[in-house]
């Protein structure tokens, strides 16, 4: 759902959206009467609508699945294992427009990717700083985007991880937290940092990350230090990353593995 030009792109509280303005933006809606106002009104400038806290809400998707229209909708769990089986509610709202859930890197991920893929739906996982337990789901997740043949949208970040990795692009860019690219803004309109209420900063990632190597943390000879960012390293700087280096080996392993079964069907005499 990216959608980028040579500034960034705000993230803004349904109060907060400024009027006569083209720049491109996301509103964020938490609350019935807010959806309902945005979803009768697009303006220039409006990208998407990123959903939260309504999934359990029978009458907005009831709403939506009969408003025929082009506004793209981001529908966002934060509680997984509770909220997972809500998914189906956006059956009908998926033929109507198109649909992206953004899952938290909580225990139930795996149980709710699983879900939202068999239904067709793009997926965006927002791994945070994930606890043991819902690391080794999140390579579960990577497994199953990567072998089951029911995935037919894509899962993010393993998706853009598998397109770009040993390039320059970052988790931060991958999953839309990058500052300099996604200008989140809190409910008094201030831009803030990802996952924090800290002002934002100009060249945050890069400084953020400088100093994470200056400090000797794990990031100085880790193999994934230019796809991560320092990432996992965010707002926690003692978080450990044992539990989420697999998930770049996972997906490193399978980039070879493409890259040698191309290599293999070049060389195929014809």
């Amino acid at each position: 759902m990216t959608e980028t030009s040579g500034e960034p792109l705000r993230f803004l509280c349904a109060d907060f959206v400024p009027t006569q303005d083209e720049r491109a933006f996301v509103v964020i809606v938490r609350i019935r009467e807010e959806f309902l106002r945005w979803m009768s009104k697009s303006p220039p400038g409006l990208q998407w609508l990123q959903v939260e806290g309504l999934l359990g809400d029978r009458d907005v998707w009831a709403v939506a699945a009969e408003d025929a229209g082009d506004l793209p909708l981001d529908v966002v769990m934060t509680d997984p294992a509770r909220e997972f089986a809500q998914l189906y509610r956006l059956v009908d709202v998926r033929a109507t427009r198109e649909v992206r859930v953004t899952i938290y890197g909580k225990p139930g991920v795996l149980k709710a990717a699983r879900l939202a893929a068999s239904l067709g739906l793009p997926i965006r996982i927002l791994p945070g700083q994930p606890s043991a337990e819902a690391a080794a789901q999140l390579l579960q997740v990577a497994e199953f985007y990567l072998r089951d043949p029911m995935v037919q949208a894509p899962i993010e970040p393993f998706h853009s991880m598998l397109a770009t990795m040993g390039g320059v692009a970052t988790l931060w860019t991958m999953l839309e937290e990058d500052p300099l690219v996604f200008a989140h803004h809190d409910a008094v309109d201030r831009a803030i940092l990802p996952r924090t209420t800290q002002p934002a900063r100009p060249e945050f990632i890069r400084t953020h990350l400088a100093g994470l190597i200056a400090e000797n943390a794990e990031c100085v000879d880790c193999p994934w230090q230019q796809a991560c960012g320092g990432y996992f390293k965010w707002p926690d700087r003692n978080y450990s990353c044992a539990g989420v280096k697999p998930l770049f080996a996972c997906m490193h392993a399978a980039m070879v593995e493409i890259g040698q079964e191309l290599d293999a069907f070049q060389n195929t005499p014809s």
